[in-house]
Formats: structure tokens, C-alpha cells, sequence
């Protein structure tokens, strides 16, 4: 379902990244100066409102999570949730006001949050003035990233090659949760476990990094498994039903908000884990 743009966008970003800009292609090499510690890197392409990503920093505290998420008015609504569970604000069932004695009088969460609640570090993350540039794939004044946790980074930016953003064996991880399946056969490329992506992530991965794949699409699964096989990926994990009584996966216990719906309705969530090996 499309998401309907958010009024004054730009500006409630903003407030919490505290108007820094970043090009995330400057860091390459340097991620790791995002965060509070140097720890494994994974990457999640795609977080939507970062249910998954939030619970998987919180569980492990032992890495470090980078939330890649190309639509501004989606990454605005995780940003939103980040800072009220850190504040602990609580929110109504349609995550528009806070629950206050007279909802109607609650202000918008940006008026409640400190300015710059999820500014990098600029000192530490070595941000300069080379870092701020105008995105050529949106026309706000440019991509944004944002420290939500000590652990975790969301980054606003479209990546469109890994390997343009990562240096060589940089990450440890790759998340693709419920990507667009792009179900024409002439868009199969645009797929992101085609063959043609699956390399770059593999240029970007520590030699035994994995790629972890949910859908609740069974073409693109099906597809995505000939492209796995085809490319030499080692399947460590796979399933056809993710949450079927007694499934021991891990993956199982950190869903996203689509998931943890549609889950429970009982449509089966397609899952697989692979290895990346240098060739």
C-alpha cells in the first residue's frame, strides 16, 4: 500500500536529526564511526517503521544495526516510535496522538521530543561539510542519517549499489524483509535477490556473511531460491512457514509490524538464510 507523503516532511526530520545531512557513499569504509563502539555490522534494506530492526538492536547489544529506508513519510513513523519508546510516550491504536486525559489537545510527537534527539556525532563520525549534498533521488536538501540507540542508525537514503556505499567485507549481515516483488517477468532485475544484487552484497559482506530473506510472496521466494543456488550460497536456514507451532528459527522472534499481522492470520511467512563465501 502506498504511503501518503506527510505534511511538512523535511522539517520534522529534522528535529531529529538536528538538520544534519549526509551522504552515506562519504562513509564508505567508516561506518562503524556512526556508532557508539566498533561492533559486527548488519544491515537491514528496508525497515519500513523498524519493528524488526529496534528489537533485534535491543536483543543484541553486542553489534551494531544500520535501518536503510528509502521513503521519507515510512522512516518518519519509525523515528516517531524510536523516540517514544525512549521517552516512554505512549500512543493510540492509529499511531496519530499521544494518549493524553483529552487526546484531541495532544500535540504532535516533533513538539515533545528534544531537537536533535538522533544526531550523529559529527566529531566522532569525522561529518564535514563534504558529507552534505543534494540527493539525486529525492528533492528534499538530502539524505539524513539519524543515532536512534547506541546500536542502531537509521539511515534515510536510497542504496542503489551496496558496494557504491560499503567497502569490502564492511558488513556482517544483510536483512531483506518483504521487498517489493516486482512480479513482472521484465522486472525481475529490480528484484533484490536477483543474481545482479546478490554480488554486490556479497562484495560488501566479511567472507561467511549471510543474507537473511522474508516474504510472504511465493513466487518471489521461489525465485529467490534459483537465484541463491545459481550465485553458490550455502542455505544455512530455510522454511515455507516460519511461524508453524514448535519452529525453532531464531528469525521467528523478530518480526515486523506487516509480519506480525499478516502472521496472524495465519498466512505463512516464506523464510531463508544463506552464506556468502569470496570468490
Amino acid at each position: 500500500m502506498r504511503q501518503r507523503r506527510i505534511r511538512d516532511l523535511d522539517e520534522k526530520l529534522d528535529v531529529y536529526s538536528g538538520g544534519i545531512y549526509v551522504n552515506p557513499r562519504a562513509l564508505k569504509g567508516r561506518w562503524q564511526a556512526v556508532f557508539e563502539k566498533e561492533q559486527p555490522l548488519f544491515m537491514e534494506l528496508g525497515c519500513g517503521k523498524g519493528q524488526f530492526i529496534r528489537s533485534l538492536a535491543a536483543a543484541h547489544p553486542e553489534r551494531n544495526y544500520l535501518a536503510v529506508e528509502g521513503n521519507g513519510s515510512v522512516l518518519l513513523r519509525a523515528l516517531q516510535r524510536t523516540a517514544r519508546e525512549s521517552l516512554g510516550i505512549a500512543i493510540d491504536q492509529d499511531d496519530r496522538n499521544v494518549l493524553l486525559k483529552h487526546p484531541s489537545d495532544a500535540p504532535a510527537i516533533e513538539k515533545m521530543v528534544p531537537e536533535g534527539i538522533f544526531a550523529v556525532d559529527r566529531e566522532r563520525a569525522g561529518i564535514t561539510g563534504e558529507e552534505r549534498f543534494d540527493s539525486p533521488w529525492r528533492s528534499a536538501e538530502g539524505d539524513r542519517l539519524f543515532a536512534a540507540g547506541p546500536n542502531l542508525v537509521y539511515a534515510y537514503t536510497y542504496i542503489r549499489s551496496v558496494p557504491e556505499v560499503f567497502q569490502d567485507g564492511e558488513l556482517t549481515g544483510i536483512y531483506l524483509n518483504f521487498s517489493d516483488p516486482w512480479p513482472k517477468d521484465r522486472q525481475a532485475n529490480r528484484r533484490l535477490t536477483h543474481r545482479r544484487y546478490l554480488e554486490g552484497y556479497r562484495a560488501a559482506l566479511q567472507p561467511g556473511g549471510c543474507l537473511e530473506f522474508k516474504t510472504d510472496n511465493e513466487a518471489l521466494f521461489r525465485f529467490s531460491v534459483e537465484e541463491f543456488e545459481a550465485c553458490g550460497l550455502e542455505r544455512l536456514e530455510y522454511t515455507e512457514n516460519l511461524h508453524e507451532p514448535d519452529a525453532a528459527y531464531e528469525s521467528a522472534g523478530f518480526m515486523t509490524e506487516y509480519e506480525q499481522k499478516f502472521s496472524s492470520l495465519g498466512h505463512p511467512i516464506y523464510y531463508c538464510k544463506v552464506k556468502f563465501e569470496k570468490r
